[in-house]
């Protein structure tokens, strides 16, 4: 799969920066190959369009705003967030606008301290897809939110959320910060189907915390927001839970960016949240060396991969994209507090898996 070739994967909102980051400026993002530009109206509300003027096909992400239009850097041409030019500097007082003269525009969203837009929304912004998680901690007494990363990464979507679901790998690749080389085995994922897609449950040993030593266990309820985003619950014997929420989008078929922040019960004086950003810092360095290499293309045929038993994650996962870009599968609300068990686990994913490790 090449997620450009998808076009089911256009009617999801995707995430594409912090809402802190589109100030006065205008912002230039890709999106599933599309070029577009952000900005905010007059009101300050969030405004996207395609990155191109029709005029002579300059990036309106190079211009400006004024008055709560984008501002093309070529001509001064503006357009309004509505996507209609509504200034031509060189046109006479009064001169009519050509109506040619307006650029596609997006449903774009803030939400969790993120802007989110999507592409292909059929007719209405409401009619597009989920893939906005819903995380009732966020904002509340109690929880701090830790702003981590906006990266762009040389691997695509599929394969950045694949990797943050297979505990495999962390005793390898993340051998010098809370793996363990010595202890590879992993206890099976507990697996069910959620209504935003899928849900999974794990326990992993933890070689290290941030400023800690000692050996703890993180028990971990992972979320899957199809198609890319990830809401991982994680918590400890100790009482510590945070959510790290990784909202991927997919930029071209090679490339995704990520956007990264944590939501946690503790306090600054407990933990520094420059301490923390320096680990996850370290832990993002280590799969990024491994997920560079990564061809463009995701493989959603089962027989495409060898899989053993601690890939039952990913194989759920692959069935569940398959599902969603063929149109039989597509979310149907939240995911449900992780603190409840969910729904009954799934036996027809359960047996396909099944299936699938007996032929790998």
């Amino acid at each position: 799969m090449r997620v450009t070739a998808e076009p089911l994967l256009r009617h999801y909102w995707y995430p594409v920066a912090f809402a802190s980051d589109l100030g006065g400026a205008p912002l230039a993002r890709r999106l599933l190959g599309t070029d577009v530009v952000l900005w905010r109206d007059a009101e300050g509300r969030p405004a996207c369009a395609a990155d191109r003027c029709p005029h002579r096909d300059a990036k309106l992400s190079r211009g400006w705003t004024e008055d709560g239009a984008v501002v093309c850097p070529y001509h001064g041409w503006r357009y309004g967030s509505d996507g209609k030019c509504v200034l031509i500097p060189q046109n006479a007082p009064g001169q009519r606008i050509s109506p040619r003269a307006v650029v596609a525009t997006y449903p774009v969203t803030e939400a969790l301290g993120l802007l989110w837009v999507c592409l292909d929304p059929a007719s209405e912004p409401a009619t597009a897809m989920a893939g906005i998680p819903a995380i009732p901690q966020f904002g509340q007494p109690g929880w701090r939110v830790v702003q981590e990363f906006d990266t762009v990464w040389p691997c695509s979507a599929p394969h950045l959320l694949d990797n943050n679901l297979d505990p495999a790998h962390i005793a390898f690749v993340h051998r010098r910060t809370f793996g363990n080389p010595r202890t590879p085995h992993i206890d099976r994922v507990e697996i069910t189907r959620s209504a935003a897609g899928i849900r999974l449950v794990s326990r992993v040993p933890v070689y290290a915390r941030p400023g800690e030593t000692g050996v703890t266990e993180r028990r971990t309820t992972t979320d899957v927001y199809a198609p890319f985003t990830g809401v991982f619950h994680i918590r400890y014997p100790d009482g510590l839970s945070h959510i790290m929420v990784k909202a991927i989008a997919p930029v071209d078929d090679g490339t995704c960016r990520l956007l990264q922040f944590v939501v946690r019960n503790d306090t600054e004086a407990d933990r520094p949240a420059a301490d923390i950003i320096a680990f996850d810092s370290a832990v993002r360095d280590e799969d990024w060396c491994v997920l560079e290499t990564m061809p463009p293309d995701y493989h959603l045929d089962l027989t495409a991969n060898v899989h053993i038993d601690t890939d039952r994650a990913t194989i759920a996962y692959r069935r569940l994209l398959a599902e969603a870009t063929a149109g039989t599968w597509r979310p149907a609300g939240p995911a449900g507090p992780a603190g409840e068990a969910g729904a009954e686990p799934d036996g027809a994913l359960a047996a396909e898996i099944d299936a699938v490790l007996r032929t790998s």
